[in-house]
């Protein structure tokens, strides 16, 4: 029997990092790594810029470290390089990182009751498509979809390809929620992984139509289960629901 958390979405689209898998804080730190030579302060201030844009496309990200960090002149072949450099590293991180708690559960169950999942990153679109066919996802997505697209890109295409179906973004960063509302679609914020500021996160608490901390409450809500009933799983938080 469905659920009535999701039975008024015929599209579901995840972010990935920080929602499907577990890699935000290490990402940022992979933002660092992949731009050494620089001065310490150069690096600090481009890590905490990439917390606050998190899920913005690292070919946004390295353009901005030059002209706005390094100080530089726009050199194809050094952005190219810093995009080499950080590819690599995201290459390891995704191969050990977790899955989120939950994820698989609630994938599996959206994927049973039929419901169309897709995926709208701010990561490259290759890179995720090699991740989720190598850690045996992508037979849960009509589509994974990431950068160079912008978030609002990718959603647009979901969208177009659904016309009159209803939707919701489930994410964890403020680009998010700013693309969720562009599409005029409903917003499920996770926040137990966001590398977010504090207002940044209230901003998207209180934007969103339901705050959860992890994947795990969504699927036990599925089931209409509670944390005290199952001490063997248990959920970090209650699910906050925000009325119209």
């Amino acid at each position: 029997m469905e659920s009535a958390l999701f039975s008024q979405y015929e599209i579901i689209i995840f972010d990935c990092d920080g929602v499907l898998i577990d890699v935000n804080h290490l990402k940022c730190e992979a933002f660092g790594k992949s731009v050494e030579g620089y001065s310490a302060d150069i690096i600090e201030n481009f890590v905490n810029h990439c917390k606050r844009t998190f899920g913005v496309s690292r070919y946004v990200k390295f353009k901005e470290f030059l002209s706005d960090f390094a100080k530089e002149p726009f050199q194809e072949d050094k952005y190219n390089s810093l995009l080499n450099n950080y590819a690599k590293i995201c290459k390891e991180i995704y191969r050990y990182a977790n899955p989120t708690p939950g994820s698989g559960n609630l994938l599996l169950e959206l994927s049973n009751l039929n419901k169309n999942l897709f995926v709208a990153s701010g990561s490259d679109e290759k890179e995720l498509n090699e991740v989720f066919e190598d850690r045996n996802l992508s037979k849960y997505f009509q589509g994974i979809y990431g950068s160079p697209k912008t978030k609002s890109e990718c959603v647009s295409i979901i969208l177009k390809n659904y016309p009159n179906k209803k939707a919701v973004f489930i994410g964890d960063a403020l680009s998010d929620l700013k693309t969720a509302k562009e599409h005029n679609i409903d917003f499920i914020y996770m926040s137990k992984y966001t590398v977010q500021s504090e207002e940044q996160d209230l901003i998207c608490r209180s934007g969103a139509k339901l705050v959860t901390s992890t994947l795990k409450e969504l699927y036990y809500s599925n089931h209409n289960q509670k944390c005290s009933n199952d001490a063997n799983n248990p959920i970090e938080g209650r699910i906050i629901v925000n009325q119209p």
